[in-house]
């Protein structure tokens, strides 16, 4: 009773927090499945998705729907008209219009990504803790053979389509589609993959846990920030082609394309780093919450909570939207 009634404290000087006139939040109050909102995503169609530790909402034609209930939700991905797969914390959910058939019960699943003609998934057992490779293959899901003594934790699309298969504590492999797992490339083997993303250029940049950053280039894997030992969180180009990389315990890193400028350091965590067409960088950090952003000479206050904030989405019309971890989500229009 005690820790209910303490959240509920929490909660609402939070709300109080956020009464800004630019900034509207929508709780479960306001019909959102939770208030702890784990991604954001958008569709083709305009369609928005928030997924939460309590179930999956989507915001389609200017309306809050109820999309999945009872279970904490992780990703989704659309495979056909009305039809989806939602990776969540019960298995895998099939969504065909109305119907909803559960599917590897007793798996926590994610990462979702399209591969060939079928899908490919990350699954962990809730028994065992260990994680697999899952292939789709006609109804059914299996192992997929070749990843099936590597430890896959984790996955990652780049633009050219290939898929990076992250193994725990051994590097990643990178799969082409048109030649399949067998011919996949081992890279940075004995090291401990931590965070993924591609720039402008193609590149491929790899945070690792106490190693810094490696980013592919002409073939070869260069090293940076080796001196930083905490984890790599996530990592983003922003409008101006420059990278930064948030860590576990010294804020963030921006990097020009010449030098590295610690931000933050203070601060330790990074909770959250997005970046918006606009030139902003969007951050949230453990120590004061809220949301800041970067206008190019100073950090600036735009969101005023103690809670932080978990993901950024700026939608296709150009508001920005971002899930808090206790607060529900919050909305600056455009």
């Amino acid at each position: 009773m005690m820790n209910k009634l303490l959240t509920a404290v929490l909660l609402a000087g939070v709300m109080a927090a956020h009464s800004s006139a630019e900034w509207k939040t929508l709780t479960a109050d306001d019909g959102l499945s939770g208030n702890e909102v784990q991604f954001l995503r958008q569709d083709d169609d305009g369609t928005i998705w928030i997924g939460t530790l309590a179930g999956l909402s989507r915001y389609k034609d200017g309306e809050l729907q109820t999309f999945v209930e009872g279970t904490a939700v992780w990703d989704v991905l659309k495979i056909g008209h009305a039809k989806y797969l939602i990776g969540a914390q019960n298995g895998v959910l099939l969504a065909d219009g109305d119907k909803r058939e559960w599917k590897q019960r007793g798996l926590t699943v994610v990462p979702i990504y399209p591969y060939n003609h079928t899908v490919w998934m990350v699954g962990k057992s809730h028994r065992t803790e260990e994680a697999a490779l899952f292939e789709k293959v006609e109804s059914e899901w299996q192992v997929v053979g070749y990843f099936k003594d590597k430890r896959v934790v984790d996955l990652f699309r780049t633009g050219n389509g290939h898929l990076w298969v992250v193994s725990d504590g051994n590097g990643l492999y990178e799969v082409d589609p048109a030649k399949g797992p067998e011919a996949s490339l081992h890279h940075l083997q004995g090291l401990n993959v931590t965070a993924l993303a591609e720039d402008s250029a193609g590149r491929a940049w790899v945070g690792l846990w106490g190693r810094g950053v490696r980013v592919l280039e002409d073939g070869r894997w260069q090293t940076h920030i080796p001196n930083e030992d905490g984890a790599i969180f996530s990592m983003i180009e922003d409008s101006n082609k420059n990278i930064w990389v948030a860590t576990s315990s010294h804020g963030l890193w921006q990097y020009d394309g010449n030098e590295w400028k610690n931000h933050l350091r203070a601060e330790g965590g990074v909770n959250m780093l997005a970046a918006t067409s606009d030139g902003k960088v969007w951050i949230s950090t453990q120590t004061k919450g809220g949301l800041r952003y970067w206008d190019g000479e100073t950090w600036k206050v735009s969101l005023e909570s103690f809670l932080p904030i978990r993901c950024l989405l700026e939608t296709k019309s150009g508001e920005i939207w971002a899930g808090g971890i206790l607060d529900g989500l919050h909305i600056l229009k455009k």
